[in-house]
């Protein structure tokens, strides 16, 4: 006979409760020593995760802290098919893949297909979305397409963040935690009730570590951790019927750069190399790029934390945030809630993109006296209506939509030189400048439905209507040539970054004068409904099942499309991304429920696949990256959660994801140096740079593999609870592994093989201690035990310059932590 055990939830249950995964270990219940109950709100309502019909791994504030996660980047192992790393290329901002989709450009004229929700709001942008998880209450990684509830920007899935909100006693904590590379970090939290009805919370945290790689070149060390944030809550019970809910928060994050590890590609013979150092390395340093690259490479005994960079370079971001969210119960069935949300974000980093000790590629924001900052205000507001009928057999979710972003401020010159004395004793500076306006707008409307009809069977329908537009505006400048000399002497430009200068008596200004030239702009406009329906059976008990469901799920996902540099310098279009995914999974506890086992298989259709290149106009000799789309492609995998109790103290955990991707259709243009014997092939476009020629190709790309989308990841824990008269003991160790990952960058890149990583194993273990009256925390902790090195990112510009970057794992970390509750 069929039996139910999970009741269903009111639409007036708003709290998570805790959660499981592999990754992250929940305590247990004490009656009868079962897998406790999950709820999860990946549906905007409270629910039990065995019977979600969607991929999600939910987190609360225990198993957080038992697995060592302190900010964004800890996420990297815990969840099937996630990847976070702590830079994207190399400025330490967050890079979210989940299921092979993410995004490597960062720049206002684009967004990620991973959404960021923090308390129900949406972050635009990734600068400072590392986020310090010191006083929260849960976090959700839903997988797939999530174009239905959380519509903008959710093609590969979501990230929910919820904080804990202030209540109704005083209580508080305070934290410490020491470790190597002079790590000092420091958390509070304070909870004061004003009135019966009124309760405030602060919390804050701050982030110190040195840095990790070494710079021969200044001798200071980089990528280290420099950062602070502050979270104030209030929350007015007004009545027994509606909550207020206020956050303001601000973070703050100071920090060098990650410099990268030159590679020298053998073979490849980078047609911008091959032209300066022709005329500008080669007469200025006796040198080539390769030469350099080559340095780079050995510096440090060929250790890849050892670097040689003469920009080494700086990140930089503030944000600041509001938001007021609403809850009305209008009645028993029946909630309403409003989001209203404001977010700046000021940002600013230099690039270093040659990896080297020489000005090859720079790419800065504030190295130049007019260069600035990226500012962007987010404006958000969402309703919400959340209800239930016919005795709670139909729950049904319905809400509008708005979003506008405007960003500006950002100046972004990317230099080669200076070179000096360059051929014919001239000078060399060959800089391209812009800044960049843009305008994001976004509305949209969604309904979703459940029912219930019968005890086991339950559908689900939804969908969602989006529009979206974007207006791009690029204030491109040049040099005046009559600011180049610092004591006020002549230099005449005579094409390619070249200028004739007095001689002797010429000295370099960098502080030189940027004047306003052309300005380019466009707007796009997109719009897309994107529907969802899901079929789900509830499964009874069992001689060997106590509980579970099985689901089969269709859904959509829309990201927006917008505007990029072009190979003309001209802004061009990208279409947008749509993706088409099916989804059939389990949810089953098992063994008297000690055992949970929780998988999805999944196959994902994407048109117009938005993806990363490298545009170089040839008339400036300046690479960027630009935003391109591959028509056809697909992802289909199978994703695996398990949670065994295996004994009252036991818990041991296991992941474990397989995964295909396949780019069926992508087409892009390669930039290489021209055979001058033979005329340009079909379809390719010749250029006369003086000293050589290129051609401009068409380029077939579809053979390539897809960025950051492991074949294979597994993930085994195990945690043991130890009871003393001291108070209790876990000691936890967890091992992880992803299989050949690509890092590539240009087409070239990923035919070499050297941007690919066939195997990410990390170690790490933790010895935690409560005391009995549960005030005191402490714990010891080591993660990379084993100190890998593998690659986890890298700035490939193979085409170009016949070299890249590589970037490797953090290297072995440990420390001691403790904190104080009261």
């Amino acid at each position: 006979m069929f039996n139910n055990e999970f009741p269903r939830m009111s639409v007036l249950s708003l709290a998570v409760a805790g959660a499981l995964s592999a990754g992250a270990v929940a305590p247990v219940l004490a009656q009868g020593m079962v897998l406790e109950e999950v709820v999860v709100t990946a549906r905007k309502r409270a629910e039990s995760l065995q019977e979600t019909p969607l991929a999600v791994t939910a987190l609360d504030a225990a198993a957080l802290r038992e697995a060592g996660v302190r900010n964004l980047a800890d996420l990297n192992t815990l969840a099937p098919n996630i990847d976070v790393v702590e830079a994207n290329g190399s400025a330490p901002l967050a890079s979210v893949y989940i299921r092979g989709v993410g995004q490597r450009n960062t720049g206002e004229n684009i967004d990620s297909g991973v959404g960021i929700y923090i308390d129900d709001v949406y972050l635009g942008r990734p600068d400072g979305a590392l986020l310090d998880l010191n006083d929260v209450q849960s976090v959700q990684v839903l997988r797939g397409p999530q174009g239905t509830l959380f519509g903008k920007n959710t093609t590969g899935g979501a990230l929910v963040f919820t904080t804990n909100k202030p209540v109704e006693e005083f209580e508080g904590s305070v934290g410490l935690r020491v470790g190597n590379y002079d790590r000092l970090d420091t958390e509070f939290v304070l909870n004061v009730p004003l009135t019966d009805s009124v309760w405030t919370r602060l919390s804050g945290v701050t982030r110190k570590r040195d840095g990790q790689i070494e710079n021969l070149f200044d001798g200071e060390d980089y990528m280290d951790e420099d950062q602070q944030s502050l979270i104030w809550q209030t929350r007015w019970a007004a009545s027994e019927d509606l909550t207020l809910d206020l956050n303001l928060n601000w973070a703050d994050t100071d920090q060098k750069m990650r410099p990268q590890k030159c590679v020298n590609v053998e073979g490849a013979n980078g047609w911008q190399a091959a032209l300066f150092n022709a005329i500008a390395i080669g007469p200025a340093t006796g040198r080539t790029l390769a030469d350099f690259c080559e340095e780079a490479a050995q510096a440090g005994g060929g250790d890849p934390r050892t670097v040689i960079s003469d920009l080494g370079g700086d990140y930089k971001a503030e944000n600041r945030g509001a938001s007021l969210v609403a809850e009305w119960a209008i009645n028993p069935d029946l909630s309403f809630k409003s989001i209203s949300a404001y977010r700046y974000t000021e940002a600013s980093q230099n690039d270093e993109l040659d990896h080297t000790g020489i000005p090859f590629l720079h790419r800065t924001n504030t190295v130049h006296p007019q260069g600035g900052a990226g500012e962007s205000d987010q404006y958000s507001q969402e309703f919400q209506l959340i209800g239930s009928a016919f005795d709670d057999r139909m729950q049904y979710v319905s809400g509008l939509f708005w979003f506008e972003e405007e960003s500006g401020g950002r100046q972004s010159i990317s230099f080669l030189g200076p070179f000096a004395p360059a051929i014919a004793n001239l000078f060399f500076l060959n800089i391209s400048p812009s800044s960049l306006t843009a305008k994001n707008d976004a509305i949209a409307a969604y309904a979703q439905v459940e029912w219930e009809f019968t005890p086991q069977w339950r559908t689900t329908l939804g969908l969602r209507y989006t529009d979206e537009s974007r207006d791009l505006r690029v204030q491109d400048y040049s040099i005046d040539a009559s600011t180049l000399d610092a004591n006020g002497g002549p230099a005449i430009p005579v094409g390619g970054g070249l200028f004739v200068v007095q001689r002797p008596g010429f000295e370099y200004n960098p502080a030189f004068v940027l004047e306003e030239s052309e300005v380019r702009q466009r707007k796009v406009s997109n719009s897309d409904v994107t529907p969802m329906a899901s079929i789900q059976y509830l499964i009874g008990d069992s001689d060997w099942l106590d509980q579970g469901s099985l689901y089969l799920t269709y859904s959509e996902g829309f990201l927006s499309g917008g505007l990029s540099e072009s190979p003309t310098g001209e802004l061009e279009p990208f279409e947008p991304e749509e993706v088409e995914n099916i989804e059939l999974g389990f949810k089953l506890d098992l063994l008297d429920r000690r055992l949970r086992l929780n998988g999805a298989f999944f196959y994902s259709d994407y048109t117009n696949r938005q993806l990363t290149t490298l545009v170089i106009n040839p008339e400036v000799n300046s690479p960027s990256p630009a935003t391109i789309n591959a028509a056809k492609s697909t992802i289909k995998g199978f994703e695996l959660e398990t949670t065994w109790l295996a004994t009252d103290n036991l818990i041991i955990g296991f992941n474990a994801t397989f995964t295909d991707g396949e780019i069926k259709e992508f087409m892009d243009e390669q930039i290489r140096i021209a055979d001058t014997s033979v005329p340009p092939a079909a379809g390719c476009v010749r250029a006369d740079l003086s000293l050589i020629q290129v051609d401009s190709c068409p380029n077939d790309r579809s053979s390539e593999n897809l960025p950051r989308l492991p074949e294979q990841s597994y993930l085994l824990s195990a945690q043991y609870a130890l009871d003393t008269a001291w108070g209790t003991f876990l000691p936890r160790i967890q091992a992880s592994w992803k299989f050949d990952m690509e890092f590539c960058f240009d087409a070239l890149s990923c035919t070499t093989g050297l941007w690919f990583e066939d195997e990410q194993f990390e170690l790490s273990a933790r010895l935690g201690w409560t005391s009995t009256d549960e005030r005191w925390s402490a714990s010891l902790y080591g993660t990379n035990l084993t100190d890998e090195d593998y690659i986890n990112g890298g700035i490939a510009l193979v085409e170009s310059s016949g070299t890249g970057g590589v970037a490797v794992a953090p290297p072995r970390m440990y420390g001691a932590e403790i904190q104080y509750r009261f």
